[in-house]
């Protein structure tokens, strides 16, 4: 489900300083937590957004903003978390190819314990070694699925508003690839909350290597953000 933050809201995490941000959805919009102990491993939510219009970006990492909520105590516990970053949406619903530029396995996440039912929200930095967007708009996005599954609460992504999206551009839609297929959907109709907007921040290996973008105009990003 997605709620109201009942929570100060925690700071995203910032990559080393020899590194430059190129998108960043900050936390500001609530918790949405799809996946439980009854998730299939098919289960996979998605989200993209692009970095501006230009020539081909080399990328560093991306940190992704999660969530875990339960109805009362919870004890620690683990998950594998299955990840592809992809040009623009793994739904291929939205912008971008969809191909896969690159995948991987994250192993025995740690969840944290959860008291008196408050949230707990905490964040995964994933290196992206040479992965590089494909040029024009400079599409990414990423995928999540959640494999050995040992936890008694619910997880899954902070959240962000149109607000929060403080650098490179945001879609309004995110996906879900459920019993076969890809769907998209999104929180509501409120132009600023109803965007389904997931927590993550990408970064450069240097701060002159995204001097190249930024260079799409205003009416470029309204098309583009309508979809």
């Amino acid at each position: 489900m997605r709620v109201v933050l009942a929570v100060a809201i925690v700071a995203a995490a910032g990559s080393a300083a020899s590194a430059q941000t190129v998108f960043n959805a900050g936390f500001d919009n609530g918790y949405f937590t799809p996946f439980n102990a009854n998730s299939p491993s098919s289960l996979r939510y998605a989200d993209s957004g692009w970095l501006g219009f230009g020539p081909a970006v080399g990328l560093r990492d991306i940190t992704l903003g999660f969530a875990v909520s339960a109805s009362g105590p919870v004890a620690a516990g683990t998950t594998d978390l299955t990840f592809t970053f992809n040009d623009g949406d793994p739904s291929g619903l939205v912008f971008g190819s969809a191909a896969t530029l690159y995948s991987t396995t994250l192993t025995n996440v740690q969840l944290p314990a959860l008291e008196g039912g408050a949230p707990g929200f905490f964040y995964v930095t994933i290196p992206l070694p040479g992965v590089s967007t494909l040029g024009g708009f400079n599409n990414i996005g990423w995928s999540i699925g959640v494999q050995n599954y040992s936890y008694a609460g619910d997880f899954g992504f902070q959240c962000s508003s149109t607000f929060g999206q403080s650098v490179g551009f945001y879609t309004n839609n995110a996906t879900t690839f459920s019993n076969g297929s890809w769907s998209q959907f999104s929180f509501g109709g409120d132009p600023v909350t109803g965007v389904a907007n997931f927590v993550a921040q990408v970064t450069v290996p240097t701060p002159g290597a995204a001097a190249v973008l930024g260079l799409a105009g205003v009416a470029a990003f309204r098309r583009r953000r309508a979809r």
